[in-house]
């Protein structure tokens, strides 16, 4: 059976919104994870042929969403040259996780300034621990699933993950030592 346009809309179709939330949790830049998403699905269609059907096709695009925005970082860091780090922009929600609207007024903005913290608290993280943490605690990956989708061993993917979770530990420990201090 050939694989048609067709076919491939259907792959889109079903993969769009998980693979659109990855890239916007790997940028935290709603523009940016649009055309990371868009430029995925573009070079898997291109390369449909080489797909060798071994893993899920989700896993397959995911892997070459990691590629292409392992590409981009690099270009970005070549032409920034470390003069402005990488972060959250504060205009949107990158987390993609509002406040409910019926808490009060200061709920809300302590909400979304942990959202902030947290989510800049990832972004800070080397760029394998973030694509396993992204994997597991937001997309829900087994480990196996995400050893094959970055192309690492399963005791890598358990390393990255720990490591990756001391960071955020580290990073955050102000806030619940704080927050404990006040809340009793």
């Amino acid at each position: 059976m050939k694989f048609d346009r067709a076919d491939f809309q259907r792959l889109v179709e079903l993969h769009h919104r998980r693979l659109y939330n990855v890239a916007l949790r790997l940028t935290s830049d709603p523009d940016t994870a649009a055309e990371l998403t868009q430029d995925t699905f573009l070079r898997a269609f291109r390369g449909w042929d080489k797909f060798r059907k071994e893993s899920q096709s989700y896993t397959w695009m995911y892997r070459i969403m990691v590629n292409l925005n392992k590409d981009r970082l690099a270009k970005l860091m070549r032409v920034r040259s470390r003069e402005q780090p990488l972060g959250v922009d504060d205009s949107e929600d990158p987390a993609g996780l509002l406040p409910d609207p019926k808490q009060d007024v200061q709920r809300q903005m302590e909400v979304s300034e942990l959202q902030k913290l947290v989510q800049s608290a990832i972004q800070g993280l080397p760029e394998g621990y973030r694509e396993c943490i992204v994997l597991r605690d937001v997309e829900g990956l087994s480990y196996q699933e995400i050893a094959d989708t970055i192309g690492v061993s399963l005791e890598a993917v358990r390393s990255r993950l720990a490591r990756a979770r001391h960071h955020l530990r580290e990073a955050l420990s102000p806030l619940v030592n704080d927050s404990s201090r006040q809340g009793g």
